[in-house]
């Protein structure tokens, strides 16, 4: 008896699915990898299209994240009715065709074909999220359910960091970067271009051959392909709706974190702007402080998980924000490299809100935690919706009045910018105040073992 309600009874990850756990863990790093390319090549393409506009270079954020909000739902039904190793091949598949995409966008020297390439590919990277996370649930206990998914989730940001480290030494390292008094040639624009895509389409065969070593693999069934319920009025997609938008922390959890990831996305996504406009320096030493910036992020991460064993995860979220809230009014206010500072710490206070948010909005749902997490996966089209406002701001200037005259033009619009992130850290503040008092109780854990891990908090007397 003892044994089944221990947690350490058995290993995270039993002998018989290491190799499978192994080759999930490598799609989380490749869609790590991908998502923090897309925000930090934003800049980029200035580089390669000298004509675009700030907001025209934000829709590669756009068609990257607005991916997300049209496969999550389709997804989850293709999981549902198949497997698990269905989904993952499925995303890998849509994921090389998209930065093969790459190819013809360079070829045809086409900004079209690059956003198309970038849609494709994020497709694939919304299914595979969709797949991989309750699949590295189903390898194994329950009792260790969360440990595992923890363990698969920390290489995500690995891949993250790989993305920078590509980003800054290889692509911006050879980019040739345009000035006033010398435009950039076509030759030299040709050639940003093939930097740009050459480590996409590398990616492109790590992709193959990753779909392929699956392929032939024996993978775990898992319980994706369940179907008893599919003829369940009550488990259908409409009740099940219907149920969820009774649950105010639910709906609005989803739009909390629709505006959380877009807040995320720019906090990330114009560093490199606002290092390059306040302090002077060129793009690819401005890559260097948004490597600084996922580094505050991951250790806070690590230190915020540690400290919810003590404390109340929404509680901490809501002075997370607070402190956020200041140090976006350091952006705008605070001169140069001290601007600058308050940039990169913004990031350590985003790193417990994703999870925090998720945890609450999905408590105790059960068997509609399934629909449920593919509504908060939509929710990443707040990635794509909320960053051309702050382009917007970049190009047409509604906001530099907000700094009263203290800096020069340039720069006072990406600092007033900020504000736009000061707002989304208020919903985000508002959401973890209003729901502060959402706790997990055992039989919650049991229906749905996201949610410990999302927040942190173990049922009474639990063990960890």
């Amino acid at each position: 008896m003892q044994s089944q309600n221990s947690p350490h009874s058995e290993p995270v990850v039993p002998k018989q699915y290491i190799v499978p756990f192994l080759l999930l863990v490598s799609c989380f790093a490749l869609w790590g990898l991908v998502n923090a390319m897309a925000e930090a090549l934003v800049p980029a393409f200035q580089s390669v299209f000298p004509e675009l506009t700030n907001m025209s270079k934000a829709m590669s954020l756009t068609a990257h994240y607005g991916a997300y909000a049209f496969l999550a739902i389709p997804a989850s039904i293709i999981v549902k009715r198949y497997s698990y190793k269905a989904g993952v091949l499925l995303g890998l598949g849509v994921f090389a065709i998209g930065v093969l995409g790459y190819i013809p966008s360079t070829i045809f020297h086409s900004y079209d074909l690059c956003l198309s390439s970038i849609f494709i590919y994020a497709s694939g990277c919304s299914i595979l999220e969709t797949s991989c996370n309750p699949y590295v649930l189903s390898m194994g206990s329950q009792e260790t359910a969360v440990r595992r998914l923890n363990f698969a989730q920390a290489f995500n940001p690995v891949g993250c960091l790989i993305g920078l480290v590509i980003g800054k030494f290889i692509i911006f390292a050879n980019f040739i970067e345009p000035t006033v008094a010398q435009p950039l040639t076509d030759a030299q624009q040709s050639s940003n271009m093939q930097w740009l895509a050459t480590p996409y389409v590398i990616l492109a065969l790590v992709a193959i051959a990753m779909w392929l070593i699956i392929f032939f693999r024996k993978m775990p069934e898992g319980s994706g392909a369940d179907k008893s319920d599919a003829h369940d009025p009550s488990q259908s997609f409409t009740a099940t709706l219907k149920r969820l938008m009774s649950l105010p922390r639910y709906y609005w959890g989803v739009i909390t974190q629709f505006f959380y990831v877009g807040l995320q996305t720019m906090a990330w996504a114009y560093i490199v702007d606002y290092a390059v406009r306040t302090v002077q320096i060129d793009q690819a030493s401005g890559m260097s402080y948004y490597i600084y910036a996922m580094v505050c992020f991951i250790v806070m991460r690590i230190i915020c998980t540690a400290l919810m064993k003590k404390y109340n995860p929404a509680n901490m979220m809501s002075l997370l924000a607070v402190i956020g809230i200041f140090l976006c009014l350091g952006a705008i206010y605070l001169p140069g490299w001290s601007g600058l500072i308050c940039v990169i710490a913004i990031s350590a206070c985003l790193s417990l809100m994703f999870p925090t948010i998720y945890g609450i909005a999905l408590r105790g749902l059960g068997p509609d935690a399934k629909l449920g997490a593919a509504g908060l996966i939509m929710s990443i089209l707040g990635g794509a919706a909320v960053p051309p406002i702050f382009a917007a701001n970049l190009d047409h200037d509604f906001l530099s009045w907000t700094t009263m005259g203290l800096f020069p033009e340039a720069e006072a619009i990406v600092r007033s910018s900020y504000y736009i992130l000061a707002a989304c850290l208020v919903i985000v503040l508002v959401y973890g105040i209003r729901f502060r008092n959402t706790h997990v109780t055992p039989e919650d854990e049991e229906e749905n073992p996201f949610v410990v891990e999302a927040t942190g908090e173990l049922p009474s007397g639990g063990k960890q």
